[in-house]
């Protein structure tokens, strides 16, 4: 007889002494002091529980079930090969999008007014932007290599709108678990209460030049969504406020909070005007290659910073910490992570805005007046007029190299809009005014005026001592 005989032996040998144990003395099991769980929770011996294993996989391999546990490399291979079609995953995009903001308590009904006709353009017009990250004019689909690459680096959090968006379906507020009693029990239990919504915060208080909804959500695919939706707040625009350092510095200086900052532009053109060409001279004789184009026509670019320190003014040493990110969200979306041995994250002084740019130097002869920029770096002028975008693939610098475009560009842009927004909630808010208020005061008792509660006695005083009404005329004296 074979060995199988004897492990069917001994297993009907077992079972028969199990049948004949009541007739034995009770074993009378220790008091436990927790709930009694299965057999398998109790604690055992390693050495029964590898027979176990041993005989678990000869029950396996006599009933030729093995192969089921074992490992196919050939699905593995087929996973790495496989594509999702770009058509598809552009469809996809636009869901997510649509959802992003989309929290476990809110009806679906608020995402009505984002799929309007209007919105459809802006919301493809992003798509395609986030697209182009897999570089489509390569491959006919998105590849498993690249899916996994770009969305661990720059899309991290793509897919958390879809959580709440099951919920959802899974947990309907319209089933009715007590349709099977009786119809007045039933009509009393499903009786629907009236309750008054309570009114919700606006996604975004008020879009800008910018920063639209469609854009927001872009953003919360690599930021943190709950540090965005209702918590960003506009400090600085320089079509409010003026495109001037000084003006950037007097809105954002006393934010105590993570900001964004944002940049549209439009790519120069090969013929430059003086201006554009007075810019191009500042920079590293080095030209290289303008990016990839994507979809855009228009040649538009945008660019930005989360910079989660406060701003301040630099002259020795950036600001910034290894948190800090430089991203491009058009017309390819790509983020570059901080590096943590190379520190010059972010420099804010009357020389411009660098983002991956070491301070200036100053130099004792002006043989050498080229700006300095970063292996990977954006850098606005000192007059928010223009700004340039380098990427080289030999890295060494403030930000990590793109994982998938692996070429030398520099994009060189005439600034449209430069937007700082800061992340925060009321709190932050009001400490930034009460700054603000504590700094006119101080202005104010610096020019000598004490500014009371009798406005026009103030405005007086501050007409006599000639610091308003400079620039306009009393009028004809005839």
């Amino acid at each position: 007889m074979g060995p199988g005989y004897e492990k069917n032996a001994s297993l009907s040998q077992t079972l028969t002494s199990e049948k004949e144990a009541p007739d034995r003395a009770e074993f009378v099991p220790p008091v436990r002091q927790h709930a009694p769980g299965f057999a398998v929770d109790a604690p055992g011996i390693d050495d029964e529980d590898e027979d176990d294993d041993e005989l678990a996989l000869a029950a396996l391999d006599s009933l030729d079930v093995i192969d089921i546990y074992k490992v196919d490399r050939g699905s593995e291979f087929k996973t790495q090969q496989a594509q999702i079609p770009v058509d598809n995953w552009r469809q996809l995009l636009l869901l997510l999008l649509v959802v992003a903001p989309l929290g476990a308590q809110e009806e679906l009904s608020t995402l009505a007014e984002r799929v309007t006709k209007p919105r459809l353009e802006s919301l493809r017009r992003v798509a395609n932007n986030i697209l182009w990250a897999f570089a489509p004019e390569h491959n006919p689909g998105v590849d498993y290599r690249s899916f996994i690459t770009i969305i661990d680096t720059s899309l991290p959090y793509l897919f958390e709108g879809l959580s709440p968006l099951f919920e959802h379906f899974l947990f309907s507020k319209n089933i009715n678990l007590n349709r099977h009693r009786s119809t007045s029990f039933m009509g009393e239990l499903s009786t629907p209460q009236l309750n008054t919504p309570a009114p919700i915060e606006p996604l975004l208080q008020s879009e800008s030049e910018v920063l639209t909804l469609e854009l927001l959500s872009q953003l919360s695919f690599f930021l943190k969504p709950t540090d965005l939706f209702r918590r960003v707040r506009l400090l600085y625009s320089g079509a409010e406020a003026g495109f001037s350092i000084n003006s950037v510095s007097q809105k954002v200086i006393n934010w105590q909070a993570p900001s964004i900052l944002l940049i549209s532009g439009t790519r120069l053109p090969r013929d430059l005007s003086s201006r554009q060409q007075a810019f191009c001279n500042t920079l590293p004789p080095k030209k290289l290659p303008p990016g990839t184009k994507g979809d855009n026509a228009d040649n538009r670019v945008v660019f930005g910073a989360y910079l989660h320190v406060p701003w301040k003014q630099t002259h020795k040493e950036a600001i910034g910490d290894p948190q800090t990110i430089l991203f491009q969200l058009e017309p390819v979306h790509e983020v570059f992570r901080a590096s943590t041995l190379n520190r010059d994250y972010v420099t804010f002084s009357k020389a411009g805005v660098g983002i991956g740019v070491p301070p200036p130097k100053k130099t004792v002869t002006s043989l050498n007046s080229h700006t300095a920029l970063g292996p990977v770096s954006l850098f606005l002028d000192e007059n928010l007029e223009f700004g340039v975008f380098t990427h080289e693939v030999s890295g060494g610098g403030a930000f990590g190299t793109s994982r998938t475009r692996k070429a030398d560009w520099q994009d060189r842009f005439e600034i449209d809009a430069v937007e700082i927004w800061g992340c925060g909630g009321d709190e932050e808010a009001e400490r930034q005014r009460e700054a603000w208020k504590w700094e006119e005061r101080e202005a104010a008792a610096r020019r000598g005026v004490n500014l009371g509660r009798d406005r026009e006695a103030d405005y007086a005083l501050l007409e006599m001592a000639g610091l308003v009404n400079q620039g306009h005329s009393g009028g004809s004296m005839g």
